[in-house]
């Protein structure tokens, strides 16, 4: 069979690099088991040849090389669906689907969420403190001589028990949902191509506020985008 002509190795590589550096990233991920924050860097196809292709990827000052050596080997006209397949396969080992969410969507469990802990918030910043602290007098009774130990001045005062009990409460369920958002919601990004930075961003504010419920809304739809997909085959 025709070895790939210099020609034809250089309108693959030209191709390669300018519509297809997600794909070579891919590659590097899968194949070369290169890490991914290395693989995604301005990665590019240097050389396509029957025998082997090579990608150079990381930061500017500290490049490195990869090489591909194909089995069998590639010949003339096999460039496009050969590359395709390994795509796929790159794609389904690294867990990436072929559904796309590309929108936000509010689940009913997630307006739920996004209500009650709407409301939990405005509870805890809207009242004044000497409420809150009379509100979780339980609380605050045991609070103050605990305050008091770490040197806090005013301890025992309503308005400083009741400011502390406020942070306390709000700051438990704002530090829980940003480690949501940050831990669960990257990897469903990737997993359902969110390439939109709004829907991303849009996602992470509803995390933030509403917790788990948001992202598993994603989760959900992806996969009924994925059962759509498979219906339609």
């Amino acid at each position: 069979m025709a070895q790939v002509t210099e020609a034809e190795a250089q309108r693959i590589v030209a191709h390669m690099n300018k519509d297809h550096a997600e794909s070579l990233g891919n590659y590097l991920e899968h194949y070369g088991h290169v890490p991914r924050s290395l693989a995604c860097a301005s990665p590019a196809l240097t050389s396509f040849t029957t025998a082997s292709m090579k990608i150079s990827y990381g930061p500017a000052k500290s490049r490195r090389e990869w090489t591909h050596e194909f089995s069998p080997p590639m010949y003339a006209g096999e460039a496009r669906k050969r590359l395709e397949a390994m795509h796929q396969d790159a794609r389904k080992g690294l867990g990436i689907s072929p559904a796309e969410v590309d929108r936000v969507v509010v689940t009913v469990p997630a307006l739920i969420s996004l209500v009650v802990y709407s409301s939990v918030l405005l509870a805890f910043s809207v009242p004044r403190p000497e409420t809150i602290a009379s509100a979780f007098s339980f609380q605050a009774q045991y609070l103050s001589p605990l305050l008091a130990s770490i040197g806090l001045k005013r301890a025992y005062e309503p308005r400083t028990i009741g400011r502390v009990i406020s942070l306390f409460w709000t700051g438990i369920l704002l530090v829980a949902h940003v480690a949501e958002a940050f831990l669960c919601l990257p990897p469903l990004f990737r997993s359902y191509n969110v390439k939109s930075r709004s829907v991303q961003l849009a996602y992470v504010v509803l995390t933030v506020v509403g917790g788990f419920p948001i992202w598993q809304g994603l989760r959900d739809k992806g996969i009924e985008e994925e059962r759509k997909l498979v219906k339609a085959q």
